[in-house]
């Protein structure tokens, strides 16, 4: 326990008045004695292993910047770690801080940080024995600026300091440990009192709720750098552009279940950090990897299996979902014609006549969207099913070969531009996509009978799994395999009959009736859109791996109709025809020309299609 400030202050007094000759020495001494009894303890670290209790199964966030400084944070020397932060240095931001809730403090309002900001002398002086936080104010502004923010940063800027781990999120000295400029990123003020804050609470309020000794949360809360914005502004006094300003933030939340994975669940929301149409979505987080790795032009991955990611949907959806309603962002254009529609409505539906006989009813809506590219279209259609209740059924697919591996990541010259249709995801159908006569939905299971028999149908909505490579969805309590809603026109571009979309329709193939039934089919390009050629290759947006009648699957590279044997899946551990490498033999060249792995222990091999060496 660390004794009263003014025993120290007798300290001095004493040693000051018997050993003189060595003031400088005892100076120095004792502010490093006084400094840890009053400062944040935080250690810069190698690796995570002392305070990796933060972090889902023990394991960090995967694809950040590996030259990132990690800190293990502490309030006092010798005290617990209450989080961790990942620390840019050429940026002067973290890159997240990773935390665990105290349900005791949830409901607590956050305490203001003014004149209790910390820096850590390591970070700018790595050779610097001083493993701890020190106050801003004890400190030499020019040594510490060199490599992290300071507090004049923000001066007439409109940002100010975003705690990533809120200090809501716990009391005592467990609050006062996230003062710190090393948890702190430029926020918008707007932004945040607006827009971000509302997102806070609510999660506060949802994971207070689900407090529960069985369970425990995982909170990842980061940033993404801007490439331009930076602060102070230039035309500021002082060094300008020091700084980068967040472009966007985000947070990934996992709650574990210790004895039952059923409840366990996940989710994650990310927003523009700016005061006017921020876009804070709320997602699963592979789709927050997608996101992320995208912006960051790089795998990444928070959470090591997505943490439940499929569960619970419907409950995170009502906890968020006045957030969620808020008006849509700027980034969603609307042709004139749109936008008259939409004004009559508004104007038909909110009429101020004083007739009170006029009752308009809104019937019906049909809406139709564009993307610019099929990964643009994947990763918000997944959201709308997921947490809109709504489907977008593709009617025009422009043929386009993403050539290299980064351009998956980092954009391409041209555009794989991609319409659809909004429809309800729910529909009265069989999970492999058959019609059903009726359906029994009950806490057990879902039942569809169609001609004469009894199929499983989904509760809730049919999602894309990258740990099972495919498409599941929950029949009551059951997750079973299914066929989602996705597209109404066949790999060769015919349009499918109405009430016919592409699905599996109880074979192992998509598929639709193109014609006057029961004759007129054709193969439908699965909704697989990370499928990839044994070459390296990416397949055509308009034509994923399949087997479309032949023996082994295969995709277009091109649009020259250059085909190869392909995998489903562009991860690790996908071979051609759905086989899995090995664990100890993730695809590679090897020394040979093709890519290959091992997929078992007896010595075959298949083809594979990404280089992960």
């Amino acid at each position: 326990m660390n004794s009263h400030p003014h025993q120290h202050h007798r300290l001095l007094s004493a040693l000051l008045a018997s050993l003189l000759c060595n003031t400088m020495i005892v100076l120095a001494l004792l502010t490093c004695i006084v400094l840890r009894a009053f400062s944040i303890q935080a250690k810069v670290v190698d690796s995570f292993e002392e305070c990796k209790a933060f972090f889902y199964k023990n394991t960090e966030p995967e694809g950040m910047d590996q030259n990132a400084k990690k800190i293990c944070q502490m309030y006092e020397g010798g005290g617990p770690y209450y989080y961790a932060t990942l620390y840019s240095v050429p940026h002067r931001i973290p890159l997240y801080s990773a935390y665990t809730l105290d349900p005791a403090c949830s409901s607590t309002p956050g305490a203001t940080c003014k004149n209790k900001w910390h820096v850590e002398p390591q970070i700018s002086q790595p050779q610097n024995p001083t493993d701890h936080m020190v106050l801003e104010k004890d400190s030499d502004e020019n040594i510490i600026k060199g490599n992290q923010a300071i507090s004049s940063d923000y001066n007439d800027t409109g940002y100010d300091h975003g705690h990533l781990k809120p200090n809501s999120f716990q009391c005592g000295t467990g609050r006062t440990a996230t003062c710190t400029l090393t948890n702190a990123a430029q926020i918008d003020l707007c932004f945040y009192c607006i827009h971000w804050s509302k997102w806070e609470n609510t999660l506060k309020k949802l994971l207070k709720g689900l407090a529960n000794d069985n369970a425990t949360v995982y909170i990842v809360t980061g940033t993404v750098p801007s490439a331009t914005e930076r602060i102070p502004q230039k035309g500021a006094s002082g060094d300008t552009e020091r700084v980068a300003v967040p472009s966007h933030i985000w947070t990934a939340v996992c709650y574990k279940h210790h004895t039952d994975d059923t409840k366990t669940f996940s989710f994650s929301y990310m927003g523009r950090n700016q005061p006017a149409e921020p876009g804070i979505s709320l997602m699963r987080v592979s789709n927050l990897n997608d996101r992320l790795s995208e912006l960051y032009h790089k795998f990444i991955k928070i959470f090591v299996d997505d943490c439940g990611e499929d569960n619970k949907l419907n409950m995170i959806k009502e906890s968020f979902q006045k957030l969620i309603n808020l008006p849509v962002n700027q980034g969603v254009q609307m042709s004139p014609d749109v936008q008259n529609t939409l004004g009559a409505v508004k104007r038909a539906i909110s009429s101020d006549s004083t007739s009170s006989t006029i009752n308009v009813t809104l019937r019906t809506v049909t809406a139709g969207l564009g993307f610019d590219s099929m990964q643009e279209y994947y990763n918000v259609t997944e959201e709308l099913k997921a947490f809109s209740g709504s489907a977008c059924l593709i009617t025009h697919a422009k043929p386009l070969v993403i050539h290299a591996e980064h351009k998956k990541r980092e954009g391409s010259e041209s555009s794989d531009a991609v319409e659809c249709l909004l429809v309800p995801e729910k529909q009265k159908t069989a999970a492999d996509g058959s019609h059903c006569s009726s359906i029994s939905d009950s806490a057990e299971s879902c039942q569809c009978t169609t001609e004469g028999e009894t199929k499983p149908c989904c509760s809730f909505p049919c999602l894309y799994s990258k740990r099972l490579k495919g498409y599941r969805c929950y029949s009551g309590q059951v997750q079973i395999p299914c066929s989602p809603p996705y597209s109404v026109i066949t790999y060769k571009g015919e349009r499918c009959l109405d009430d016919y979309p592409c699905a599996t329709y109880g074979y192992d193939y998509y598929w639709c009736w193109t014609g006057s039934l029961p004759h007129n089919w054709d193969y439908c390009s699965p909704p697989l859109w990370h499928s990839k050629a044994k070459s390296g290759k990416y397949c055509r947006s308009n034509h994923a791996c399949a087997k479309y009648g032949s023996e082994h699957k295969w995709c277009y590279t091109d649009n020259k109709d250059s085909w190869d044997r392909c995998c489903s899946s562009d991860d690790c551990h996908s071979a051609v025809n759905d086989q899995i490498c090995r664990s100890d033999h993730l695809c590679g060249y090897y020394g040979y020309s093709y890519l290959w792995c091992y997929t078992d222990n007896r010595g075959n091999w298949d083809y594979c299609c990404k280089d992960c060496h």
